[in-house]
């Protein structure tokens, strides 16, 4: 079988599920599930991984075509608007996947209208002292989310704020990056996860490059700023996916990372933005490879059968376990369509 039609069954077979797992949650968003036997946990809102169970949906009805896709993807999507006031920047993980994915790829109405009103509502809560977002005390985070700076959605909230039509918001998200650029980067392309402003004014900053997730999201952030933007940002995009390939690549690469240090949904993530930024940076030939070689060290007996056992989640306040999330499923799909559009040559972006 042809690797690029190796690559489509995979991407088939991970979305094959969703009927199904649609019936089970009786209406309720799907969490996790710690392996393929076991029931899911629900959510009736969907907390911050509603909205990639709606882009898995729209990524489905985007390879079907089929209108019954397409109709219970807008069915998920329009049950995520109980959202839109939810003290946190992760609102735009549920609002940009849950619906301006869709707004830029499908040109569906109802979710470029859902997106733009998201905007508005995370454009309220800017904060001109910050120069962006806390991370705001909704979505689990606690009072302490009021005084903490989060890379996590970095690059939703950039994608989500130029899919307003208002520029204004286009100009805060550019000053989200700019902070997040400011308070979470080091020179060596380590970035800190998290900083929180201590009452003295003082920042207190996790370490820098230790959480293999955290620095994703940040290679993530920084592929959508230089699509955006452009080689303004190539200059840390390129120090923070050095950064990656030192620390994490070669054990990624292989198939046999610690999920401790760096869980499958982490390597689907870095090789989106890898490949995304491969596509944008001319002559980095060596993230498109070390991107294709961590895709497929992922690719395992489970994952080719539809079940993607990678996302290390809190499943309680003493423990964390590798799951199946919809986020680390969305990821794994995204590195594939990336891969399959970036060996295939046909130009563009990829998820642009």
């Amino acid at each position: 079988m042809p690797e690029q039609r190796k690559r489509e069954a995979i991407i088939e077979a991970l979305l094959a599920p969703l009927p199904r797992i649609s019936q089970q949650c009786d209406g309720h968003f799907p969490l996790y599930r710690v392996d393929r036997d076991s029931p899911w946990k629900l959510s009736r809102r969907g907390s911050w991984l509603g909205g990639f169970w709606a882009a898995l949906w729209w990524r489905r009805a985007q390879a079907s075509g089929n209108a019954v896709d397409v109709a219970e993807a807008r069915t998920w999507s329009a049950r995520l608007p109980t959202q839109l006031g939810e003290p946190s920047v992760n609102r735009s993980f549920v609002f940009w996947y849950g619906a301006g994915l869709a707004a830029r790829h499908s040109c569906d109405e109802q979710a470029r209208g859902l997106a733009t009103q998201a905007a508005a509502a995370l454009a309220a809560d800017f904060d001109p002292q910050l120069g962006g977002w806390w991370l705001g005390t909704g979505l689990g985070a606690g009072e302490a989310g009021a005084r903490t700076l989060d890379i996590d959605a970095l690059a939703p909230t950039l994608a989500l704020l130029h899919a307003s039509p208002d520029a204004g918001h286009w100009a805060l998200a550019r000053q989200h990056l700019q902070r997040c650029l400011n308070s979470l980067s080091e020179p060596s392309g380590a970035w800190a996860n998290q900083a929180l402003l201590l009452p003295g004014g003082n920042w207190q900053r996790t370490a820098p490059g230790q959480w293999a997730r955290g620095q994703a999201w940040a290679m993530l952030g920084l592929a959508e700023a230089v699509g955006r933007y452009g080689g303004e940002y190539a200059e840390a995009a390129g120090r923070a996916c050095e950064y990656w390939a030192q620390r994490w690549g070669a054990a990624a690469a292989s198939g046999r990372p610690r999920a401790d240090e760096a869980d499958p949904c982490a390597i689907a993530i870095a090789s989106v933005a890898l490949l995304r930024l491969w596509q944008c940076l001319p002559g980095r030939n060596a993230w498109c490879e070390l991107a294709c070689r961590q895709i497929a060290g992922l690719l395992t007996t489970s994952v080719r059968h539809g079940c993607f056992i990678g996302h290390r989640y809190r499943l309680d306040a003493q423990r964390t376990g590798l799951v199946e999330t919809p986020c680390a499923t969305f990821f794994l799909v995204e590195a594939l369509r990336a891969q399959g559009q970036v060996l295939a040559g046909d130009g563009g972006v990829a998820g642009w």
